[in-house]
């Protein structure tokens, strides 16, 4: 079972980037950014149960599942250094992939970038929850004033019930996360957020990490504006300078 999808495949690249999608999401979004990003590093992305290519994928146990999940991913299918990108519900998947890998003493990220989400010792689960027991229609809605699933999926009504599906399912997982003290993470953090969206809850991601922290304000909302997700591994700190100094 191949979990992580390649885009652009660069078998010579030195580097991956490996990207974690949003609740109800899959690898789409991303990727456009293969080829933006520089010649030594190849973009990939996890795929979550239920979707593209593991449409009649089911993990059992709810968000420990999921993380589960993409451990296993990361272990059998990812070799040699990588940094992991997680936005909204993804960054809370890439935070607790690397605490357990690093808890098993695992080859982890050289570094995560996350984005969209407050820090998990803030993160109480109760508008999600909500939100996962809420009607369809306010489900779709939800998706179209967010940015989390392209209008013309949400013209169809297909395609418009499915996404209002896998976004319950994932939320309904999503909302049981508790954040568990623990080990502080090797690997740094840099956080992006938009502008629109940021607090101080943000800021509690520093405290994680025993590796460097940096953070970015960028224009925009949840999803940032169009144009700067187009281009947000621009933001990303993947040049091979600025990756050697994550990995500290």
């Amino acid at each position: 079972m191949n979990r992580i999808s390649r885009p652009h495949p660069r078998p010579w690249a030195s580097r991956r980037l490996i990207c974690l999608s949003f609740a109800g999401g899959g690898t789409v979004g991303f990727r456009p950014w293969a080829q933006q990003l520089p010649v030594d590093i190849e973009l990939r992305a996890l795929c979550y149960p239920g979707r593209e290519s593991r449409f009649g994928d089911q993990v059992p146990g709810g968000w420990q599942g999921l993380v589960d999940d993409c451990v296993t991913a990361l272990r059998n299918e990812v070799r040699g250094p990588y940094v992991l990108y997680g936005h909204s519900m993804g960054a809370l998947v890439a935070f607790e992939a690397a605490r357990a890998l690093q808890a098993r003493g695992a080859e982890g990220p050289d570094g995560l970038v996350l984005s969209g989400h407050i820090a998990p010792q803030h993160w109480t689960g109760t508008r999600t929850a909500a939100l996962s027991a809420a009607p369809d229609e306010e489900l779709a809605c939800w998706l179209e004033a967010t940015g989390g699933a392209p209008r013309a999926v949400l013209a169809d009504p297909d395609l418009r019930s499915l996404a209002v599906d896998l976004l319950r399912l994932d939320m309904t997982a999503y909302s049981a996360y508790r954040f568990e003290p623990g080990e502080r993470l090797r690997a740094p953090i840099h956080l992006m957020v938009g502008e629109a969206e940021w607090s101080p809850l943000y800021e509690g991601w520093a405290e994680l990490t025993d590796g460097s922290y940096s953070q970015v304000v960028l224009p925009g909302g949840h999803f940032f504006t169009p144009r700067v997700w187009g281009a947000l591994p621009l933001h990303m700190p993947l040049s091979t300078d600025t990756t050697a100094g994550l990995a500290g």
